[in-house]
């Protein structure tokens, strides 16, 4: 425990002063003030959980459950940031995308990644699951880390190969796998 004390300590930097010069500022906005606000007070809040909780301590299942769900917010929170930054030309995840496809399946089978890409960006933004029927007709249900991994790996590709990959990856459930695997690797 004290080698992981240690390593938390070393990591964490006092946040008292920051150096944005980059970033544009709009004064008539407050919202990420307050959330810096927020983290701080989490970040301060944890740390000091943390030196108080020894490893094989016995908690209240409620406490470790609000500790469980503050760290799933956080991080829905962290995915959804760095999908913004990431990807900042998406206009809107939610939107349809324009291509070969109709998206108007709504969890029916699909016929190309067009028919599931606005589902593979919701995914990766919110940090939720979805699930689809491959021409087979099988469902897949697909967790964001996947999604994320088919969503660059597709962007990489060239357009002989983004066809390719589009009808592998909802031809079957064993070609949907063998894509993932593709895309993870």
């Amino acid at each position: 425990m004290n080698s992981l004390t240690n390593i938390y300590k070393n990591n964490i930097q006092d946040h008292t002063e920051y150096d944005d010069g980059d970033i544009p500022m709009n004064y008539d906005d407050y919202e990420s003030r307050i959330a810096k606000q927020h983290l701080y007070k989490l970040h301060k809040y944890s740390g000091e959980l943390f030196e108080m909780l020894h490893d094989y301590q016995e908690i209240e299942s409620w406490a470790q459950e609000k500790i469980a769900t503050a760290v799933d917010y956080i991080d829905s929170v962290k995915n959804y940031l760095e999908y913004e930054m990431q990807y900042p030309g998406e206009e809107n995840a939610f939107e349809d995308v324009e291509g070969s496809c109709n998206n108007t399946m709504q969890q029916e089978q699909v016929h190309c990644i067009d028919d599931i890409l606005p589902d593979i960006k919701r995914s990766i933004k919110e940090n939720t699951s979805f699930k689809f029927k491959t021409r087979d007709d099988y469902e897949i249900i697909v967790n964001p880390r996947i999604s994320k991994n088919i969503y660059e790996t597709y962007l990489k590709l060239n357009d002989y190969n983004k066809e390719k990959y589009s009808n592998n990856l909802v031809q079957s459930k064993i070609s949907f796998w063998k894509v993932a695997s593709f895309a993870t690797a």
